[in-house]
């Protein structure tokens, strides 16, 4: 689908919350794996302690991002979003944010579960209604605990950090969003997994998994190779040129990022991997909302990758 460029449904606030415990980022495989080599760049990152809640983080980078926009809480219709891992398996923690900011019964909750890409899934989303009339003002709102979800004995796990992130749409001049593009390979479908499985002791709990042959070959083809062909699609579609643009998007290495910057070389690209590691469903919401006043290009292409598999990338006009 092609989008108008003069919508003037724009990104008006963006807020972020991280939790205060710092830890050093490390590979914690124990030897040789399949995943050896893929995971580095990340020289710290943020986990919650004991008794902290990713909802917490989320409502508070909720109000940031109402603030910014100089939006009312009870100004919001909808609602976009996911919390990953939920307290429950149903319903999502979405709704919890939902009663903490206080948001009216009028306030649609639309969980949007595709891990890593939600953000940028649920802002196309959240854009596509408001054109059509259906919604005003906007809320999207993503949170990530999955420091508390990965297995420490694979490589991945020591990259992965926790934050939330979030972003007011409305009527506004501010990073106008013109057009979205997007490419499922369901044949990757098992290849990296959120499932309930036994940890290292006793537990049992929902804990993320890239499996050794699928999902290890779908990070070193379609995840090298697929978003910056996607990205050139789209700007393809509006006579862009990649000297015009700044690129977010996700971070889960920089094997990927030096990859994307190789194959890309957009004026800008901007990731907070090194201080915030692997934030999943929070990377782009949480490192656009670290460089939204430095952007300096007259686009901004943010894009993310989710297992399942698919890939999706959405144009904004600064």
């Amino acid at each position: 689908m092609t989008g108008e460029t003069g919508t003037g449904i724009g990104v008006a606030g963006l807020g972020s919350a991280l939790p205060p415990t710092v830890v050093e980022a490390v590979s914690t495989g124990r030897g040789p794996s399949a995943e050896s080599g893929l995971f580095s760049g990340a020289r710290s990152r943020r986990i919650l302690a004991d008794g902290e809640a990713i909802e917490d983080l989320a409502v508070s980078a909720c109000r940031g991002a109402l603030e910014e926009a100089g939006v009312r809480a009870d100004e919001i219709d909808s609602l976009y979003g996911y919390i990953t891992v939920s307290e429950f398996q149903s319903p999502n923690g979405l709704f919890r944010v939902h009663r903490d900011l206080g948001l009216g019964s009028h306030a649609l909750v639309v969980p949007v579960n595709c891990e890593f890409g939600t953000f940028v899934m649920a802002l196309a989303l959240a854009w596509e209604s408001m054109r059509a009339g259906r919604f005003t003002h906007a809320l999207v709102s993503v949170g990530t605990n999955w420091s508390r979800h990965v297995d420490a004995r694979n490589p991945h796990a020591g990259m992965i950090g926790d934050g939330a992130g979030a972003a007011v749409l409305r009527r506004s001049e501010r990073m106008v969003i013109v057009d979205w593009i997007h490419e499922t390979r369901s044949t990757e479908y098992g290849a990296m997994t959120m499932a309930v499985r036994r940890d290292t002791g006793d537990t049992v709990r929902p804990v993320y998994r890239i499996e050794p042959d699928a999902g290890v070959g779908a990070f070193r083809s379609t995840g090298m190779d697929g978003p910056p062909d996607l990205i050139r699609r789209l700007l393809g579609r509006h006579g862009i040129g990649l000297g015009e643009v700044t690129v977010i998007g996700h971070q889960a290495s920089d094997v990927l990022l030096e990859h994307w910057r190789d194959l890309l070389h957009p004026a800008r690209y901007h990731d907070t991997l090194s201080d915030y590691g692997n934030l999943t469903v929070a990377s782009a919401a949480v490192t656009l909302a670290a460089a939204a006043d430095v952007v300096d290009t007259p686009y901004l292409v943010l894009f993310g990758v989710g297992i399942g598999s698919y890939q999706i990338a959405l144009l904004i006009r600064r």
